[in-house]
């Protein structure tokens, strides 16, 4: 059975959510399926621009795991067309959070939950991290 799109929500702030995050991305990618990444709540912080806290994964990152903001930034790369990256705006707006905080090279559109509950519609699997 193969999957045309899957939808990926990151809520939290976790370095290993966004690495399982964006590997998922990527397998999904070499089996042509589209993926849609919703970022809310925690997960927002992914998606800001500025220094990023890899403390709590240094060992892993030692070990040879990718920086999961370089996979990221190679999912958005890669995927064109068949990747969409969602800042979700009803969590911006609850935590009066600037848009302008948040960096468009990795963000490809902003909405909110109406718009992933669509796309999750469409999609074969849902997945949180």
């Amino acid at each position: 059975m193969s999957m045309d799109e899957i939808g990926i929500i990151v809520s939290s702030d976790d370095p290993k959510s966004l690495a399982m995050a964006t590997n998922l991305g990527h397998v999904a990618l070499t089996m042509d399926t589209d993926v849609f990444l919703y970022f809310t709540f925690d997960g927002l912080t992914h998606l800001t621009e500025g220094e990023t806290d890899l403390s709590s994964i240094r060992p892993l990152l030692d070990e040879g795991m990718p920086n999961p903001y370089d996979m990221l930034d190679q999912l958005i790369a890669d995927g064109g067309d068949a990747v969409t990256s969602v800042a979700c705006t009803t969590t911006l707006d609850m935590l009066q959070w600037d848009r302008e905080a948040i960096d468009d090279d990795v963000t490809t559109k902003f909405a909110g939950a109406v718009t992933f509950l669509e796309a999750a519609e469409d999609a074969d699997q849902v997945f949180t991290f």
